[in-house]
């Protein structure tokens, strides 16, 4: 399958999981924060995939290059400091690094959450 035909499918398929996956992270409230990033994500698989061919696996390509773009939205942004910052401390170790959990199971779960807040 080449690019022009796999960027739709996966649009079809991955882009409202990955905006839960980033909902369920951000909540609800910013949902166009993680309709950005999963549309920059998209962008630069249209740009990257055209110079450098379609990766080995493209569909976690997407999904590692939405948390790491979500990693430096937040590490970019004051509201970061400000508000979710202060929720990781209070629910996690200090000592953890913040990581964005891409498994099946959290990706059904966000998707779910999405469903019965909307």
């Amino acid at each position: 399958m080449n690019e022009k035909e796999l960027i739709p499918q996966l649009f079809k398929t991955e882009y409202r999981k990955i905006i839960s996956v980033l909902c369920k992270l951000f909540g609800i409230v910013h949902i166009e924060i993680a309709e950005d990033i999963t549309n920059d994500t998209f962008l630069l698989a249209s740009e990257t995939w055209g110079l450098n061919g379609i990766p080995e696996n493209p569909t976690a390509w997407l999904y590692t290059v939405a948390k790491n773009r979500t990693k430096d939205y937040l590490k970019r942004h004051k509201t970061f400091s400000e508000k979710i910052v202060v929720d990781f401390k209070l629910n996690q170790n200090q000592s953890e690094e913040f990581d964005v959990d891409l498994s099946l199971k959290n990706i059904t779960d966000s998707q779910l959450q999405m469903i019965f807040t909307i």
